[in-house]
């Protein structure tokens, strides 16, 4: 037979057990819980890195976009450049047989 000291700390493990039991499940709960919330925020961050590279790839389209527009804008400013050097050197060419044919009447 077990003296009631025996018994007494039998009781006092088996509520002790008890209570850890009860706290391992509320520990499984409360990781399961920070489990479901890892798993939403690598969902967060992986549709953030999704939506960065295609800003990304928008930027670079728009940096090849803003090159090419600028060497058109170049080749026009040349072609301007040579137009008006043709027409300076029309008005010239107009102005001097002008003057001959003023001088010649």
């Amino acid at each position: 037979m077990l003296n009631d000291g025996e018994v007494k700390r039998i009781l006092e493990a088996i509520t002790e057990y008890r209570e850890l039991v009860e706290h391992s499940g509320e520990m499984r709960k409360q990781l399961e819980a920070l489990l479901k919330r890892w798993g939403s925020l690598k969902s967060e961050r992986d549709e953030l890195r999704q939506t960065l590279d295609r800003i990304h790839q928008t930027m670079s389209q728009l940096k090849a976009d803003y090159q090419v527009m600028m060497r058109r804008v170049g080749d026009i400013s040349s072609t301007e450049d040579a137009v008006l050097d043709s027409v300076k050197f029309l008005i010239d060419e107009l102005a001097s047989t002008l003057k001959k044919h003023e001088v010649d009447t």
